[in-house]
């Protein structure tokens, strides 16, 4: 789950989040022009958000109810520099709301700028420190910089402080997941469906879970459940499609991962998997092209200085798919031990194995070079 989606998500227009600024009274045509853009930009129309936000803003031009609206959405369709002077506007007018922190926050994480980040979420967290939301995304940024045991903390606080709130058990199940903690995550998603049977994401991470634990029959529902709400989800979407070629059922994973692609997944992993599908389901030709797009998105990525480790997974497969297994061999050989996560060990070998019986000889070769260390999984 990463932070500004979760930011986006919780402390956005619409939300019950109060914030200390919030005029006791708006005049009538300001507040329906913010009710308007809320529900633009709730529905995704962020063309016509814009535009009723703007027309707020010349109505009242030092709001932070504009200006905390207009950066939020700035930031949504990346233009950061515009963006965050609105939110610093609203650090001016009103030093006591912490929603500009939160979007500075988890903005400065997605650049990269850590102890600026945290520097936000701690000063939110000053500012409210018994508001559940300031813990809960202080959690997810903690969990984003790995450091596990003060994220279950904060977790744990926005629960106490927020327990009717679903995502903060989604957010611990999330963590303990990552620890392999798997039937304590699994108590934590099941008291979020008990408190919102309605949310698609829990049952998007729950079907991740659930795979994890190898427990496909019920990832298949999980994922199942979460498109049905929202037909759109691409993450869910791809969810479904590997949980279908993990059963087996080649052309209707593909046809899973298609939809995702259209829905907006165009990532080398997406293309690695409906690869494997379509080779499965007897579509050589179309298999070759979907490795030969894995590829071309993989060297984008480099050639944007992505980290060679951080796409050793896909490269391997596709280089597999498109007969250039020498390739495949030297990056498995030049593996290091962390830069694989147990997860992600066992998804190679699980799709390593497809490719051997769907006559790839060469993956049977690269499964016995992929060695883990004594007595314990790659992390």
């Amino acid at each position: 789950m990463s932070v500004t989606d979760t930011i986006y998500d919780t402390f956005m227009p619409g939300k019950s989040h109060k914030s200390k600024t919030s005029p006791k009274s708006t005049s009538p045509s300001l507040e329906k022009l913010l009710e308007k853009g809320d529900a633009y930009f709730e529905e995704g129309e962020l063309e016509e958000a814009e535009a009723a936000y703007a027309k707020a803003l010349a109505l009242a031009p030092q709001s932070p109810e504009v200006l905390i609206r207009l950066g939020a959405l700035l930031l949504e369709t990346e233009r950061y520099n515009e963006g965050v002077d609105y939110l610093r506007q609203v650090e001016r007018l009103a030093p006591d709301d912490v929603r500009p922190l939160h979007l500075l926050g988890a903005f400065y994480v997605e650049e990269g700028e850590f102890d600026l980040a945290e520097e936000y979420f701690k000063r939110a967290l000053k500012l409210e420190p018994n508001e559940a939301l300031s813990h809960y995304n202080y959690g997810n940024f903690l969990s984003e910089m790995g450091r596990f045991p003060e994220a279950e903390v904060a977790y744990r606080r926005a629960i106490e402080l927020g327990p009717e709130e679903p995502l903060h058990y989604l957010g611990l199940g999330g963590l303990l997941a990552d620890l392999e903690k798997y039937d304590e995550a699994l108590r934590q998603f099941q008291m979020a469906l008990d408190l919102d049977p309605h949310d698609p994401r829990i049952y998007l991470d729950l079907g991740d879970l659930l795979m994890a634990m190898e427990r496909v029959e019920e990832a298949l529902k999980a994922y199942r459940e979460s498109v049905r709400i929202d037909p759109h989800n691409a993450l869910a979407r791809y969810g479904l499609g590997t949980a279908l070629l993990a059963r087996g059922e080649a052309e209707a994973a593909s046809h899973e991962l298609k939809d995702a692609i259209v829905d907006g997944l165009e990532v080398p992993l997406t293309f690695v998997k409906l690869g494997i599908a379509l080779r499965m389901a007897g579509q050589l030709q179309e298999s070759r092209e979907a490795f030969q797009q894995a590829y071309d998105l993989l060297e984008e990525e480099r050639s944007q200085g992505g980290e060679s480790s951080d796409m050793c997974y896909e490269e391997i497969i596709t280089l597999l798919g498109l007969g250039q297994s020498q390739r495949a061999y030297e990056i498995v050989d030049g593996l290091q031990g962390d830069e694989l996560d147990a997860q992600a060990v066992a998804e190679l070998s699980a799709d390593l194995r497809r490719l051997a019986t769907l006559g790839v000889s060469e993956a049977d070769e690269v499964l016995r070079r992929l060695t883990l260390p004594p007595g314990e999984l790659i992390h």
